[in-house]
């Protein structure tokens, strides 16, 4: 008893605890349509942990990237991919002039600049009605699915920046598919 005690000690010394870290997710995967397109909704969340906020604040330009992908579903093969897509955020804190740039490739407009940090980290995300797909390609009566994730991008640390310890250990990041399914 006494030696599976110790062990376990010793084992708690050199495994760290997963369940105080909140890894990042995708939530709120919502499909809906206009006339014309079918549009896409989700949030990203517990991305910006410290470390990430301390380096977007340093003026590291941050990316990250959401992928999209639609199937239609096939009951006794396999499900055939309809479209594939990518968008990207990218946020650049200016330090001089104390303002985020936030970039989002699916947007218009594609820019948006603001000065809350707040505000820049609910610009990066959110995919809010990205056009995914024309109806055109979607059969009526058919079961589809959408499966989306973002994952942080590497940074690419400026050269004053290199040789700071604090950005060595930035690890980029990926969530797990989030699925939504739905019928035409």
């Amino acid at each position: 008893m006494r030696r599976c005690l110790a062990l376990l000690m010793v084992l708690s010394i050199f495994i760290p605890p997963a369940a105080g870290l909140a890894e990042p997710q995708l939530t709120h995967l919502t499909i809906t349509n206009t006339r014309d397109h079918l549009l896409v909704y989700t949030e990203l969340e517990g991305a910006f942990v410290e470390k990430v906020e301390k380096a977007v604040q340093s003026g590291v330009e941050t990316t990250v990237s959401y992928d999209v992908d639609i199937f239609q579903q096939k009951r006794l093969w396999f499900d055939k991919k309809v479209a594939s897509l990518r968008t990207r955020h990218r946020m650049k804190f200016d330090v001089l002039k104390k303002t985020y740039t936030i970039t989002r490739t699916w947007a218009t407009p594609e820019t948006i600049t603001t000065d809350s940090f707040d505000e820049a980290k609910q610009a990066m995300s959110r995919l809010e009605g990205i056009k995914a797909l024309p109806l055109t390609q979607l059969v009526r009566g058919e079961a589809y699915q959408v499966k989306a994730r973002a994952h942080l991008e590497e940074f690419s640390l400026p050269v004053y920046l290199r040789f700071i310890r604090i950005f060595a250990d930035l690890d980029a990041f990926e969530t797990e598919w989030q699925n939504a399914a739905f019928v035409y």
